[in-house]
């Protein structure tokens, strides 16, 4: 059987579908998105993206291509499969000229699909895919020379204490149809929402959280119960998904839980 043969089933083990619910439901851009933002984004930083061709890969409601473009990106193509996604984002980057959205999974890019990008970009997406090696692979080729890719990824450092009882909510909420996680999320968020206020968490992230309003740790809840796949990654499990890219590559530990990765193409 061939990668073309086994595609459909590929994607759809990304939860492409529930996620596309999601970004269906959750589909409002706020301020606080930004912030978030500029935190996956790390010592790059988000002033980085001025000026940039900029390419997008599971760009869910577009809120990240948006604040890319606030923050100067010359050009955006912005790419997802579930037709929930791609109804959000197109609604919320149309009054940009500078903005293209497509259906697209990311095994299918190549620069003969959109052309070469000065940065491929993809924000918490490759941690959910079945065949994260390939798609790196995909979207690196992707990048022009010079150019680079940014990730952001899950990390098992700081997230060691919580990821069991992470893991034990993912496990019902995958398993159950969508609307019924969408509840459960509910349920769990108006529980959670007062203690989290009151308890003194160790790191960065889980303090963050207090800072956000309830309406968005209500889709981060969400987010985290819907999918069939989400790996945390060490700094040596990172080390190993890039190197074979074959550029000069940035790791570090952004919020104390996650990974942010530029990985830098040489120049032609």
């Amino acid at each position: 059987m061939t990668n073309s043969d086994n595609e459909p089933s590929t994607v759809q083990r990304g939860s492409t579908d529930r996620f596309g619910y999601e970004w269906a439901h959750y589909d409002a851009i706020i301020p606080e998105h930004e912030r978030q933002l500029a935190r996956w984004m790390g010592s790059t930083g988000l002033a980085s993206f001025a000026g940039k061709r900029v390419l997008d890969v599971g760009c869910g409601m577009g809120r990240n291509p948006f604040f890319m473009l606030k923050n100067g990106a010359a050009k955006m193509v912005a790419v997802d499969v579930d037709e929930g996604s791609l109804g959000s984002a197109r609604r919320n980057l149309a009054n940009d000229e500078r903005a293209e959205v497509h259906k697209a999974s990311v095994y299918e890019l190549g620069p003969e699909r959109f052309g070469t990008f000065d940065r491929v970009t993809n924000i918490g997406v490759l941690h959910h895919l079945a065949e994260p090696e390939r798609a790196l692979k995909a979207m690196w080729s992707c990048v022009a020379p010079g150019g680079d890719l940014v990730l952001w990824c899950y990390g098992k450092e700081g997230n060691r204490l919580l990821l069991p009882v992470i893991q034990t909510f993912r496990f019902i909420g995958s398993r159950l149809p969508i609307g019924a996680t969408h509840t459960l999320a509910r349920a769990t968020t108006a529980v959670a929402w007062p203690l989290m206020q009151r308890v003194p968490f160790r790191t960065e992230y889980y303090n963050h959280l207090k800072t956000l309003s309830k309406k968005n740790v209500e889709s981060i809840i969400f987010d985290q119960m819907l999918p069939h796949i989400a790996h945390y990654w060490t700094r040596k499990d990172m080390e190993r998904l890039v190197a074979p890219l074959g550029g000069d590559a940035l790791i570090e530990l952004v919020q104390g839980n996650s990974w942010h990765v530029r990985v830098t193409k040489k120049a032609s």
